[in-house]
């Protein structure tokens, strides 16, 4: 339950985007602010309290005055000046880039374009993979072939079924600002990734 007495004025450095699945909008319709992502995915915000954070809700939005954009464009602009690392590592050919950074914002990377954009174009393989499997870690695969896509989705699997609060079970294709899911059908060596 949402604390009482909550407010947003003055906040606006302390607001954040959050990726949840698209359950938790549906499951509270009008609740909270949300913002169209993916099928599967819905962009919900963030009040930061230090040790925590709290979504923020629709009347919480209305009593400070801002708009939807406003409260994206604030929360987008300090999503971007947080700071992280990326650690790699290769496994049969394919790079995969884990951004983890102990901030609670670690999935929300998924939405800074330039940061996807920068892994696209230094890639070395076929296509680039993303995966939000929960809060607290984005995954970006630079993907070779069936392996890599095979390879992403036992990640991501791996990965939502280990979160405290998990996010798509599926991987994303990310092509030019486009994300679009992939289901690994088989597991044998003919298995071929198929666009949902």
């Amino acid at each position: 339950m949402q604390e009482k007495g909550l407010t947003l004025i003055g906040q606006e450095q302390n607001v954040y985007p959050v990726l949840r699945h698209v359950s938790i909008a549906e499951k509270f319709p009008g609740r909270f602010v949300v913002r169209e992502h993916t099928a599967d995915t819905r962009v919900l915000y963030a009040l930061d309290r230090g040790e925590g954070y709290a979504l923020i809700e629709t009347g919480m939005l209305a009593q400070v005055g801002w708009t939807n954009e406003q409260l994206h464009q604030y929360a987008m602009d300090n999503l971007q000046k947080l700071p992280y690392t990326v650690k790699t590592q290769e496994v049969a050919g394919n790079r995969i880039h884990f951004i983890s950074p102990p901030d609670g914002y670690a999935a929300s990377r998924i939405l800074l374009d330039s940061l996807l954009r920068r892994f696209d174009q230094e890639k070395r393989g076929d296509s680039l993979g993303v995966a939000i499997p929960h809060q607290d870690v984005l995954i970006v695969a630079d993907m070779t072939g069936e392996v890599g896509a095979n390879l992403l989705a036992r990640l991501t699997y791996d990965f939502a079924s280990k979160g405290q609060v998990p996010i798509a079970v599926l991987p994303f294709f990310w092509e030019d600002g486009e994300l679009t899911p992939f289901l690994v059908v088989s597991h044998d060596k003919d298995s071929k990734p198929n666009n949902k």
